[in-house]
């Protein structure tokens, strides 16, 4: 009586990977032989490390279908998979070995040594693809059925099946629906790991899983990619949405994928941004949910309660969103909040309205400079400065003549110097030639025209440079000094 031996585990696991490579070659829609062969080998791989060998090849011993075979057609030399891989990672494998030119073998638990390749090179011979990832062979034609298998045995006539009508070639071709299979099978995985990870309120995975879901959405056929989007959004409820906006806010590493995953969320995502954005009294790092929301011109519907009858911090942050949405029927709610009584709204509406066409807004901007509130015409000062409004170089020149608060003073003299416009010129250099009278009042401190020459040292252009010499040789110490060091600043650095 013969005696049957056990089988070890590496063996099963050489045994039922070759069948799953093999079905993936020659019948990949047996889904559910390929499922228990990769269920088998994903339990064993993750009991033990498993190294698989090719060897060398025997005349004489030539199995197509066996996982020799194919590590040996594709060059591979070893491949050593470690305990804690994915069912995700051994598919990838197999359906690499499988094909004749599919890159991605290796993977985090998975390293794939390649058989050095000696080639003709330049100088004698060249040691090439030695222990490469993405070795990928270019495309022989190999993989293509040859004339005779395109012929009808029985009729003698060219084969015209389903694969080879000239218009849906690539969307029924028989390679084109096995490509199609694999795409489905990792977007259905990924779905499900996505939905355990919202289950388990794991937002980093979340946002890894959703990221990667959105770049498969592309390679998914037209006529489902509706409904896999459809799906994905199902799948990202307000609370993922919300995990995801946190852990954008606490890591800033994360903040360019969060940003990607929460632009396509849509108005779902922007609702919880809004929320999380006006839980807070000041910014900081919530400054990266402007950004987004900033490039979502459909949100403004639901800022504009917050801008109407929020609290000052609500009204604040919905002003500062609606001027970079740039929306015009914005314009009049955010000058009905040009009285509020809270110092801070009044200048964050100021900067919001700096952002649409001056034309519209000029009236405004002539109120905010009037305005007895310093704050307030800092901020209006500030914002035609950055918007460089040339038309406002005058009422800036005379605003000059009567400010008293020195910080909207010098704010004043950096925007001119940032309007770089003749009159804005010829202002700036009167204002650093005429002292301060102690009958009159008129002139400027020596503070203050030192303060002028260091603006005018910023602009740009040769004009300024007849305005500099002309303060140095007509003012005194330290005026003229701070001149005189502004014509030598270009000089040292062009020598």
């Amino acid at each position: 009586m013969s005696t049957a031996w056990p089988i070890s585990p590496l063996e099963q696991f050489t045994q039922r990977f070759g069948d799953l490579v093999a079905l993936l070659r020659v019948d990949p829609s047996n889904d559910a032989a390929q499922d228990l062969a990769l269920e088998t080998c994903t339990a064993i791989a993750n009991s033990q490390p498993v190294r698989l060998e090719a060897g060398v090849e025997v005349v004489g011993e030539e199995q197509p279908l066996s996982l020799k075979s194919r590590l040996l057609a594709r060059q591979v030399d070893t491949i050593a998979i470690s305990p804690g891989v994915e069912e995700e990672e051994l598919l990838r494998l197999a359906r690499a070995l499988a094909h004749d030119s599919a890159p991605g073998m290796s993977s985090p638990h998975i390293l794939a040594q390649l058989i050095p390749t000696v080639v003709p090179g330049w100088n004698g011979l060249t040691l090439m693809n030695g222990g490469s990832e993405t070795f990928s062979p270019p495309r022989d034609g190999g993989d293509r059925r040859l004339g005779d298998e395109r012929r009808d045995l029985l009729r003698g006539v060219r084969y015209r099946g389903q694969e080879r009508r000239r218009a849906e070639r690539r969307v029924t071709g028989e390679r084109r629906l096995v490509l199609v299979k694999h795409v489905a099978t990792d977007v259905q995985k990924v779905h499900e790991r996505l939905a355990r990870a919202i289950k388990e309120s794991d937002w980093r995975t979340t946002l890894h899983l959703a990221s990667v879901q959105l770049r498969t959405l592309p390679a998914v056929p037209y006529e489902d990619r509706r409904r896999q989007s459809i799906l994905l959004k199902r799948l990202l409820t307000p609370a993922a949405f919300e995990g995801v906006v946190r852990l954008a806010l606490a890591d800033p590493v994360e903040a360019g994928r969060a940003a990607t995953v929460l632009r396509w969320g849509g108005l779902d995502a922007a609702e919880v941004m809004l929320r999380v954005l006006m839980e807070a009294e000041s910014v900081g790092p919530r400054r990266i949910l402007f950004e987004v929301l900033g490039g979502m011109p459909e949100i403004y519907p639901i800022v504009l309660p917050y801008l109407l009858g929020g609290s000052a911090p609500e009204v604040r942050h919905a002003a500062e969103l609606a001027g970079r949405l740039r929306n015009p029927a914005a314009i009049d709610p955010l000058k009905r909040r040009l009285n509020d009584l809270d110092e801070r709204v009044r200048a964050a509406v100021i900067q919001a309205l700096a952002e649409f066409p001056l034309g519209e807004v000029v009236e405004s901007m002539r109120i905010a400079l009037a305005s007895a509130s310093p704050s307030t015409r800092f901020a209006a000062v500030d914002a035609i400065g950055r918007r460089r409004a040339l038309g406002f170089a005058m009422p800036l020149l005379t605003l000059l003549e009567h400010e008293r608060d020195a910080q909207v003073w010098k704010a004043a003299v950096r925007s001119l110097s940032l309007l770089g416009t003749p009159d804005a010129l010829t202002g700036l250099a009167r204002l650093a030639l005429v002292k301060r009278s102690f009958l009159t009042g008129k002139g400027c401190s020596v503070e203050q025209r030192v303060e002028v020459v260091r603006a005018l040292a910023q602009v740009p252009g040769q004009g300024v440079r007849g305005t500099l010499e002309r303060v140095a040789r007509e003012t005194e110490e330290p005026v003229r000094g701070e001149a005189l060091r502004a014509l030598q600043e270009p000089m040292s650095a062009a020598g």
